[in-house]
C-alpha cells in the first residue's frame, strides 16, 4: 500500500517509481487537493470487457498469468457484490502494480496481490493470496472498510479474505476516492489524483463522460463545518436527537432540511445511506414506501465523526478518551474499541468508538417507528 507504482503512459515504459512520505517545511503552502466527490462505494460504470479493451490499447505487457479480461471481470463482479466501485479499484491496481508488471516491487506477480496490501515503507513483502479472486476480494473488502461506516467483517458479501480489514479505524474514515492518500491506503498526497486520472482515461476510451476532477486549497478543519455545535442526545426513555433532526419525525426529507440537500445518497443492504461530508456524518434511512431512498425513509442509524457533534453531556469526536469516563462513568479501556454510553428501553442506543487515545466517532442507533 505504501509502495505505489507510477503508471506508464499509453505505449510507454512500465518502469515504476516508488512513493515515499513527503515532508514539508512549516512555511510551505497547502497543496491543492481534489474537491470533487467520487464515492468508494457503488456499482461499476464499466464492464470487464470495456476495461480489458482499454487496457489492450495501452501497449504494455503485464507479467501476471491471469488474462486481463478475466481479471477485469473479477474486479467488476466482486465490486458489485460488495457495492464497491470495482472499475475504479482496477485503475487503483494499475497504479499500484505498474500495469501489473511489478518491476521493483516487494509484491510479486505470483502473489495475486493487486493493491499492495500488507506492503509498507519498512516492510520486505506484502500479502499473498491463493487465487486472483481472493486477492481482488481482499482489495474490495479493504476499500469497503474505508468507504462504508457500517462495514463489518461479519457482514461481507462473500467469504472474508481481507485479513487487514480491522486495521481500518474507524470504518468509513474516507468514503470518497478524493480522500485516499495522505495515509489513507497510501502515503502519497497525489494518490487520489493519479487513480482518478487513470480511471478517466478508461471512461473516455469507452465513450463515457469523465469525472470532473476539481482542485482547490484545503480549508482548515474548523472551517469545514458550516454551522455551530450539533447536539446528539439519546434519552433513557427513547428520545433521540441529531442536531436539528428528531428521530420521531426524522425522515430523509426532514434530514435534508436540517443538514442541507446536498448529502451524497446510495442504496445498500435495503437502506439508504446519506453522507454529509462537511458535517462528518453518515446516516442510514429505512422504511420508505416509495423506494429505498424515498423522502419518507426514516433515520435508523448515524455515524458522526466531526467535532461539531457534541452529546448533551459534552462529549465530541476528537476528545481524549478519559472524558468518556468523566462524563458517562464508563471505562473505555486501552487501545481501540467501542462502548455503549446510553441504552434506552425502546432500543435506541448511543455508542462511542475510540482509538489512539481519542474519541473517533459517535454512533446512534434509532428504533423503527411504531405503526
Amino acid at each position: 500500500m505504501a509502495q505505489t507504482q507510477a503508471p506508464a503512459p499509453p505505449g510507454g515504459s512500465t518502469t515504476p517509481t516508488t512513493s515515499t512520505p513527503t515532508t514539508s517545511t512549516p512555511t510551505a503552502p497547502a497543496a491543492p487537493r481534489l474537491t470533487s466527490v467520487t464515492p468508494l462505494v457503488g456499482q461499476s460504470r464499466l464492464t470487464g470487457a470495456q476495461i480489458a479493451a482499454w487496457f489492450a490499447k495501452q501497449g504494455v505487457t503485464p507479467t501476471i498469468v491471469t488474462p486481463i479480461l478475466d481479471l477485469a471481470n473479477i474486479f467488476v463482479d466482486e465490486g458489485n457484490a460488495q457495492n464497491v466501485r470495482g472499475d475504479i479499484a482496477f485503475a487503483q491496481s494499475v497504479l499500484e502494480t505498474g500495469w501489473f508488471a511489478y518491476k521493483g516491487s516487494m509484491v510479486k506477480a505470483t502473489d495475486n496481490n493487486f493493491s499492495g496490501l500488507g506492503a509498507c515503507d519498512t516492510c520486505s513483502s506484502g500479502n499473498q493470496y491463493p487465487s486472483p479472486t481472493a486477492g481482488v476480494r481482499a482489495q474490495i473488502q479493504h476499500l469497503w472498510a474505508y468507504g462504508d461506516p457500517t462495514a463489518d467483517p461479519l457482514r461481507v458479501a462473500r467469504p472474508l479474505t481481507d485479513t487487514r480489514m480491522s486495521y481500518v479505524k474507524p470504518y468509513g474514515k474516507s468514503p470518497t476516492w478524493e480522500e485516499m492518500g495522505d495515509g489513507n491506503w497510501a502515503t502519497g498526497t497525489d494518490y487520489a489524483v493519479n487513480v482518478l486520472k487513470l480511471y478517466n482515461t478508461m471512461l473516455v476510451f469507452n465513450g463515457l463522460a469523465p469525472i470532473n476532477l476539481t482542485m482547490g486549497t484545503p480549508a482548515p478543519v474548523v472551517a469545514a463545518a458550516p454551522i455551530g455545535p450539533l447536539t446528539v442526545m439519546v434519552s433513557r426513555t427513547g428520545g433521540v436527537r441529531l442536531g436539528g433532526l428528531r428521530a420521531k419525525s426524522g425522515t430523509l426529507s426532514s434530514a435534508g432540511t436540517a443538514f442541507g440537500g446536498n448529502g451524497l445518497q446510495r442504496a445498500a443492504y435495503g437502506s439508504c445511506h446519506v453522507t454529509w461530508s462537511s458535517l462528518g456524518a453518515v446516516m442510514a434511512f429505512q422504511g420508505s414506501s416509495s423506494g429505498t431512498c424515498g423522502s419518507d425513509a426514516h433515520v435508523r442509524a448515524a455515524v458522526l465523526s466531526n467535532p461539531i457533534w457534541k452529546t448533551d453531556k459534552g462529549l465530541s469526536p476528537g476528545d481524549p478518551v478519559k472524558r468518556i469516563k468523566t462524563l458517562y462513568r464508563v471505562k473505555a479501556g486501552k487501545g481501540s474499541g467501542s462502548r455503549t454510553l446510553v441504552k434506552a428501553r425502546n432500543g435506541a442506543r448511543l455508542t462511542v468508538r475510540f482509538g489512539e487515545g481519542v474519541v473517533k466517532s459517535l454512533i446512534v442507533a434509532v428504533p423503527a417507528p411504531r405503526g
